[in-house]
């Protein structure tokens, strides 16, 4: 259904965002280049593009090529957002809280464990953070990057959808798009308007994989787009005979959680959550043989050689 409140809500936030892009582009907004290559991973509508997996799977490759790797993220909703907080690679405190990182970043560490994960608001400050621990820093992953005019990008991977700003909030206009050096489109039929821009363009779906899938279970999605998740988790064979759809970074109890888990268990159904929602549950006490925790896997339909081309030159 199109709503204009929405309609106008993205033209006053597109509108912000062009002005902020001027401001850098004349000069008046500072820009810093950092040492290394900086690769950006944004959207223009409002979460629910999927950028989180497509940082992590460029985290995982960049490994796989040798390559050391800082994911610089807001860390949105937690306490490091404004005082700055490091997560080392493979560090084995457990479980990062998502009340100091964000949930987005305690989900990156599971998804790319290889990775140092700055976070804080001042993605420049993090950085320097970071090389000071004594960091050795071969790339660096821009999270959220695409409205972000402070940092200096060698690429720029915008993920796309078939939504319109009718009926997703939007916060960059199409036009906007003439700045991707990647376009990945990651959700929808419609083949999502670029507004001409000469950005290659990757297709890719969001497969979810988990263990078993006998008998049927309850889903609990606290993400941008939970009809996503409900839609993936039936094409991957789960039968979903309840699902919960909470607003994007869900702030749980201890009393809802085991509400939901007492009686999923009384009716013999499982639980199965989004790996955002883990991160929180798990700190509850809530054990992995209690639930099924869905993973998201990205996979390629075209344009994998574009991709590739982009972000490594060859493979």
């Amino acid at each position: 259904m199109l709503n204009p409140l929405i309609r106008a809500a993205s033209e006053i936030w597109s509108a912000g965002s062009g002005l902020s892009r001027l401001l850098a582009t004349i000069g008046i907004t500072r820009c810093v280049r950092l040492p290394v290559r900086v690769v950006s991973v944004g959207n223009i509508q409002a979460g629910g593009a999927g950028k989180t997996p497509l940082v992590a799977q460029i985290a995982r490759e960049a490994h796989d090529r040798g390559l050391r790797v800082c994911i610089l993220s807001r860390g949105y909703g937690g306490k490091w957002e404004r005082v700055g907080g490091l997560i080392s690679p493979l560090e084995t405190q457990e479980p990062l809280l998502t009340a100091d990182c964000g949930d987005e970043c305690a989900l990156l560490r599971t998804l790319a464990p290889h990775a140092f994960i700055a976070v804080g608001a001042d993605r420049i400050r993090q950085f320097r953070r970071a090389q000071e621990s004594g960091a050795e820093i071969d790339l660096v992953i821009l999270d959220d990057g695409f409205q972000n005019r402070r940092i200096r990008k060698d690429l720029e991977i915008v993920a796309v959808t078939s939504a319109s700003p009718w009926k997703v909030l939007h916060r960059d206009s199409k036009s906007a798009l003439a700045h991707a050096d990647l376009l990945v489109w990651t959700k929808g039929e419609t083949l999502p308007d670029s507004d001409g821009s000469a950005a290659p363009m990757v297709k890719v779906r969001f497969a979810v994989t988990g263990p078993e899938k006998a008998g049927p279970v309850w889903l609990v999605a606290g993400v941008a787009d939970g009809e996503s998740v409900l839609t993936s988790a039936r094409q991957a064979g789960y039968e979903i005979s309840r699902s919960f759809l909470f607003p994007d970074h869900a702030i749980y109890t201890d009393q809802q959680v085991r509400e939901i888990l007492g009686t999923a268990r009384r009716t013999g159904k499982r639980v199965a959550l989004t790996g955002k929602d883990w991160v929180k549950w798990r700190e509850f006490g809530v054990r992995p043989d209690e639930v099924i925790v869905l993973e998201v896997v990205v996979e390629f339909v075209s344009g994998r050689e574009s991709w590739v081309r982009a972000l490594w030159g060859s493979e």
